[in-house]
Order: structure tokens, then sequence, then C-alpha cells
């Protein structure tokens, strides 16, 4: 019982970066969801916008003010997202680190994960290049229904 114990006492620091880890999936997930009806909202002002006939500069201007904000929003919000994962590499770091006095190693499972996302291991100032690329395409279409001309 007392082997027991002590492993459990052991992984501790471990279980607790998985819970943090866990915690912080389900965040990006409701970010995920509401940049997704952000962006969905952003388009469909930037159409109704281009629709109608008495649309002015001020209209336009203020369609395209809302449409880069949230473009930006995702853009800092997603880059934020990324952070998840290399802060839970260093925190697996750390515990490795520790633990090599007290003879505790990380398990099978914390060194894959660490392995998997080592070119994640460094924080970035920006979400991943297809995910930028995707905003970039998003922010040329709420600009282009608004401002391109329609014939």
């Amino acid at each position: 019982m007392d082997e027991f114990l002590n492993f459990y006492q052991a992984s501790q620091p471990e279980l607790a970066i998985w819970t943090l880890y866990n915690s912080g999936r389900i965040a990006n997930a409701l970010v995920t969801i509401s940049s997704v009806l952000f962006i969905w909202l952003a388009i469909r002002i930037a159409v109704q916008t281009r629709d109608r006939d008495d649309s002015n500069i001020l209209s336009k201007s203020l369609s395209s003010i809302f449409g880069i904000l949230v473009v930006y929003g995702t853009f800092i919000a997603w880059t934020v997202n990324s952070g998840l994962i290399t802060g839970t590499i260093n925190g697996f770091r750390n515990v490795a680190e520790a633990g090599k006095s007290a003879g505790v190693e990380l398990s099978q499972s914390a060194i894959f994960f660490m392995d998997y996302y080592s070119n994640l291991s460094e924080g970035s100032s920006t979400p991943s290049l297809p995910a930028s690329l995707f905003l970039l395409v998003v922010l040329i279409m709420i600009l282009g229904s608004i401002w391109i001309p329609k014939k």
C-alpha cells in the first residue's frame, strides 16, 4: 500500500498538468465556436451592406471596421489558444526536471505528447500558417463584399 501511495503522490504534478491541459481544450473549443459565429456574422453584415442600395460610406466603413475587428480578435484568440500546447510541454519538462531528484519519471503518454508537439515547444506570436491564411481569406471576403462594385 505504501508503494502505491508513493506512486500516487509522485504522479500528482503530471496529473495536474493533464487536468489543466484538458480544461484549456474546453476553453479552446468555446473560442473556436465563438470565432465561427463572429466570422459568420461579419460576412453576413458585409453581404447585407453590399446588397442594400442605400449603403453609404459610413455604413460601409462601420461594416469594414466590424469585420476587421472580428478577424483581429480571432487572430489574437487563436494565438492564445496555441499557447496551451506550449505551456503543457513546458510543464511536463519542469516536472521531469524536478522528478529526477526524487526518482519520478513522466508517463509514456506525457513523453509521447512532448515528442509529438515538439515543433510547438516555443511560444508563438501568431497562430499556425493555415489559420493565418484562413483569416486573411476571410478578411478579403469581408472587405471585398463591402467595397468591390457589384458590376
